[in-house]
């Protein structure tokens, strides 16, 4: 067998016409060979080491199982550190035509980025080689900032364990960035996280230096070497780092690690941070005397970098999210129940950074199996245990709480005295959006009849999830009354009804449920994107032999 796939990758080589094997392939696990690579356009071959991997053709850990290797061409673009040249083809489960794509791949890269020296619009973060400290993984988020950092500047920065856990077989560290101090202790900025963020506890701090240009060799490759930053820093940041270690050893902080930021501008004019761990006692500096005077000099030293991301907000949603005409809106979510919950969760996934909450209601146990709560927090307010649990989504939304005592006096036991009225009515147009999710009869009654600027949508289901229901303010307590009453198959003789004293209330999954209201959204954001008439509308579900969605649009 293993002679068989040597035998069919020297076949394949040798009919690809610009490749030329120079070293015999061979091996027990990993086959090895050299080959030099001509074709019209090149003025001299060009040498690769290939290591072909056993799992090949098949990628393993979404990397391909093929390398292409010299570190004589490191300074062209998409070359890794070790030399790998960097490609990622098409996948093909016969090992000839895999071999056929790969080095038409290669042939791709040489005629691109050796023979034309062509650069991507697209920029490519630093390289790093990162490592733990002492065995333990560290990683740290940051966002942009409001604010121009001065080349050669330097200070503090302001630290949260975010959390640990587990990386590999390794534990890990995760810090939030939450700011920037100058060396005196002042605040320079602070990052954009939500409020909850900001104030999140466990503090911890590191050393910062903005240094403009990016620290790299080719302009890809992060430096490795403490004594590469000789032209980088100056004598005043080497004095405050030798002064910053002999404060951390009077605290007795002796071989713990400091996170040292070092920051640059990329080509779009962000500001992106390198972060290396350097140790309590062994900071990569020495005094050194020079005409009777101590200076600080730098070591001969590695860098241990750790792991850091901008997490600001268009890289945290930059996958997707729903139109910004629909997450820049203040928004309040009335009901946190199967419907409401998941709402609040699918606009904080998508991007919403402004959700006010209110439900009177408690969480059961009942409630988990089809909501978006947990069961590991217990008994517990539903506002509070939902805006746990966005806050844990997004580092970006800002989640308050409506005391309801207050909206359901306001809403029903004054509606009908002028000034509660027009105080609940300025409430309520605070928001740019409302979603009543609440399926109380009485408030959507109430809400239909006040004057409101602000958007009011009102989402609700029928039992066993046949359909939902979508009505815009105003007219909506008529529209969803008739659709309940006279038009939708709404079988109100199969509620569930659980033992003991609780109301009735309707059947369906989390499956059912969620398919719908997501389908819902999808229409509201694309109402809100493409300037759409807000018209009211039926997701309408039907399984027969197939399920069919449909949507009715009034």
């Amino acid at each position: 067998m293993k002679e068989n796939r040597l035998d069919n990758i020297l076949q394949t080589l040798d009919s690809i016409p610009y490749v030329k094997v120079k070293e015999p392939f061979s091996g027990e696990v990993n086959i090895q060979g050299r080959v030099s690579i001509q074709f019209e356009g090149l003025s001299e071959p060009l040498e690769f080491y290939v290591v072909i991997y056993p799992q090949y053709p098949f990628r393993t850990y979404d990397a391909e199982t093929i390398k292409f290797i010299n570190k004589d061409y490191l300074k062209y673009n998409h070359v890794m550190g070790d030399g790998t040249v960097c490609i990622h083809t098409s996948h093909n489960p016969n090992i000839e035509k895999k071999l056929l794509i790969d080095f038409e791949s290669l042939k791709n890269w040489i005629e691109k980025y050796y023979i034309n020296i062509d650069s991507d619009l697209h920029y490519e973060h630093l390289i790093t080689r990162e490592s733990d400290f002492k065995g333990i993984i560290t990683s740290y988020m940051f966002t942009d900032v409001d604010y121009t950092f001065n080349r050669n500047q330097f200070g503090f920065v302001n630290l949260s364990l975010l959390s640990e856990g587990k990386n590999g077989n390794k534990p890990i560290h995760n810090y939030l960035t939450k700011g920037f101090v100058d060396e005196f202790g002042k605040e320079i900025v602070i990052c954009k996280w939500s409020n909850i963020y900001k104030e999140l506890g466990r503090p911890n701090h590191g050393i910062f230096f903005y240094a403009e240009k990016q620290p790299a060799t080719y302009n890809r490759f992060a430096y490795s070497n403490w004594k590469e930053f000789i032209d980088v820093f100056t004598s005043d940041f080497l004095e405050f780092l030798h002064q910053c270690e002999k404060e951390y050893i009077k605290k007795k902080r002796r071989g713990q690690y400091v996170p040292f930021y070092i920051g640059y501008k990329i080509p779009n004019g962000e500001v992106h941070w390198l972060v290396a761990t350097i140790e309590i006692g062994n900071f990569p500096i020495e005094g050194t005397k020079e005409n009777q005077i101590w200076t600080s000099k730098l070591l001969n030293e590695n860098i241990k970098w750790a792991t850091s991301r901008n997490s600001s907000y268009k890289y945290f949603f930059g996958r997707g999210a729903f139109s910004s005409k629909l997450t820049e809106k203040r928004i309040l979510i009335i009901g946190v129940g199967a419907v409401g919950s998941n709402v609040a969760r699918t606009f904080v996934k998508c991007g919403c950074t402004k959700i006010d909450l209110t439900d009177y209601d408690v969480k059961e146990p009942k409630n988990v199996c089809r909501a978006e709560f947990q069961f590991a927090s217990g008994r517990t307010d539903k506002i509070e245990e939902m805006s746990n649990v966005l806050s844990h989504i997004s580092p970006f939304v800002n989640i308050h709480t409506v005391n309801q005592p207050y909206f359901e006096i306001m809403s029903k036991a004054l509606f009908g005295k002028d000034k509660s009225r027009n105080e609940l009515e300025d409430f309520l147009n605070s928001y740019d959006l409302i979603i009543d999710c609440s399926t109380d009869d009485d408030l959507m009654f109430v809400l239909d009849n006040l004057s409101l600027k602000s958007d009011l949508i009102n989402l609700s289901i029928t039992n066993h999830a046949k359909e939902l229901v979508c009505a815009f303010h105003p007219n909506t307590y008529d529209f969803v009354s008739k659709q309940y009453s006279e038009i939708l198959d709404n079988d109100v003789e199969d509620l569930y009804n659980p033992t003991g004293c609780w109301s009735p209330t309707f059947r369906a999954s989390y499956n059912d449920i969620s398919m719908l209201v997501q389908i819902a959204l999808k229409k509201i954001n694309n109402i809100y994107k493409s300037d759409s008439p807000k018209d009211n509308f039926i997701v309408k579900s039907e399984i027969n032999d197939e399920l069919n969605i449909k949507i009715i649009q009034y």
